[in-house]
Formats: structure tokens, C-alpha cells, sequence
């Protein structure tokens, strides 16, 4: 079976809390607790510089080109086992914003992602551009810069049109922008279904996502994986960061990481 790596785009995570299973965190803010850094991945920083912000940063504005990763420092179980069939259900969610220097038309970096990994040091999309609709969109992809689905940045309210009838309203966001927005992201091991959802970080999260789409997992992970966020961009300069995160699957509390071999 080919290894793959799971990029959810999302252009398309002092107190660190946990239960006694490993597949269940929740990151409030980041003081470095629990994590790997890689590349130019740190700490976030006040806008001064004078203190830590409380994010997770995948890239610096000091300079161009910069990318990094920052992953959860413990192996998840997505699998009973290498070989099994089987895939645990999952959800995450995250706050993030992507934040350019330069505020008057800026260009577009290369993006922040979502990752799902077989190894801790698995460059991911680090240092990649990513092959897709436009420089605002929100993609899943498996093994590849480009998108196996992708849609326009968004998200979906109910109104009421003058009648009185209820209507969903795509409303537009511009992922760029430095405001924050939160993502979710869930797979159902039954109907196999991934599902992608972003919103302005101040709402709840909609009821209906914004991707949705079939996929068996199971052809994809191995039993453990590494998660986390990976970020880069190109001559233009910009911050990724992310402000929270929260995982969860339905892996058994008293499961074990799998042994390879």
C-alpha cells in the first residue's frame, strides 16, 4: 500500500488539556508544550515583538520564502491497524489567520494547511505551492499540490427572503485578510465522509459545510499518524498562525499506538 499524506487546505490550531486517550487534545493557546516545530514554525509574537501572542506560527514576516510545520509531538491511532480496513472517525478544529505585510494588494502566499502525515518530519506542503482554483480557496488534498476537491472561500447562512421563506446565502471571505476564522473538519468512518467547514472565528459553526465528500480514509492512512499544520509562502511576506486546536477521534481510551513490524 503507497503511503499517503491527508492536506485539508484552509485556504483553503496557558493551559494544554487532555484525557487519558491519545487520540483527544484541545490547545486553547500555544506555549510550546506537546509540539514540534520545523522549518521556520515558532511561537507567535506580539505585534512589537515584546511578548508571545499565544499562537502557533507556521512562518515569519521577517523575511520570504519562509515555511515551517508544527505538529502535535505524539503519534495518533487513525487505524486498528496497518492493514485494517477500518478507519476511527475524527473531527478537528481550528482558529487561524493568515495576516500579509504588505496591506495594499498584497499577493497571495503559498498557503496554510491542515496535515495528516506518517512521519514527524514529513515535509508536507512546506515549500509548495498549491496547484488549485484560485489564491482563495479551501481544498482537500491526498499526495499532491493539487486539490481532489476545492471550493471558493466560504461559508453558508440562512435568511429569509421577503416572503418570509428560508434560503441558505454563500457570503464570501477573504482568507488573506489577517481576521481570524475557525475551520472544521470531520470524517465519518460509516458513510465515509469528509467534511470541510469555515466560518468567521465569532460564529457557530454552519450547518451546512462547505465541502462534502466521500473518500475511505482507510486506503489512505497507516494505523498511526502525526497531525498538525504546515504553512509557506513565496516572495510576498505573511504570517500563518494558528490561535487554537482541538482533535478528537473514536479511537478506544486504552488503545495503544500500533507497532510497525
Amino acid at each position: 500500500m503507497q503511503i499517503q499524506n491527508l492536506c485539508l487546505l484552509a485556504l483553503f490550531v496557558a493551559i494544554f488539556s487532555y484525557t487519558t486517550s491519545a487520540a483527544r487534545f484541545n490547545f486553547n493557546h500555544f506555549d510550546g508544550s506537546n509540539l514540534v516545530f520545523l522549518g521556520d514554525a515558532e511561537l507567535g509574537s506580539t505585534a512589537d515583538g515584546s511578548s508571545l501572542s499565544g499562537a502557533l506560527s507556521m512562518t515569519r514576516d521577517t523575511s520570504r520564502f519562509s515555511h515551517g510545520q508544527g505538529k502535535y509531538a505524539s503519534e495518533i491511532p487513525f487505524k486498528p491497524s496497518n492493514s485494517s480496513s477500518t478507519t476511527y472517525s475524527f473531527k478537528t478544529s481550528f482558529t487561524f489567520s493568515i495576516s500579509p505585510r504588505r496591506k495594499t494588494n498584497p499577493a497571495p502566499g503559498h498557503g496554510l494547511a491542515f496535515i495528516v502525515v506518517p512521519t514527524i518530519d514529513n515535509d508536507g506542503a512546506a515549500g509548495k505551492g498549491f496547484l488549485d482554483i484560485n489564491d482563495n480557496h479551501v481544498g482537500i488534498d491526498i499526495n499532491s499540490v493539487k486539490s481532489t476537491v476545492s471550493e471558493k472561500a466560504g461559508y453558508w447562512v440562512q435568511t429569509r427572503t421577503g416572503e418570509g421563506k428560508k434560503v441558505l446565502e454563500f457570503k464570501e471571505l477573504k482568507l488573506s485578510s489577517g481576521d481570524k476564522y475557525k475551520s472544521w473538519v470531520e470524517y465519518d468512518n460509516v458513510t465515509k465522509l469528509v467534511t470541510v467547514t469555515i466560518a468567521p472565528a465569532y460564529l457557530s459553526k454552519p450547518k451546512k459545510p462547505l465541502i462534502e465528500t466521500q473518500i475511505d480514509l482507510s486506503k489512505v492512512f497507516l494505523g498511526n499518524m502525526f497531525t498538525g499544520f504546515s504553512g509557506s509562502m513565496g516572495r510576498e511576506v505573511e504570517r500563518h498562525d494558528i490561535w487554537t486546536w482541538r482533535f478528537e477521534n473514536n479511537a478506544p481510551k486504552e488503545t495503544k499506538p500500533v507497532q510497525s513490524g
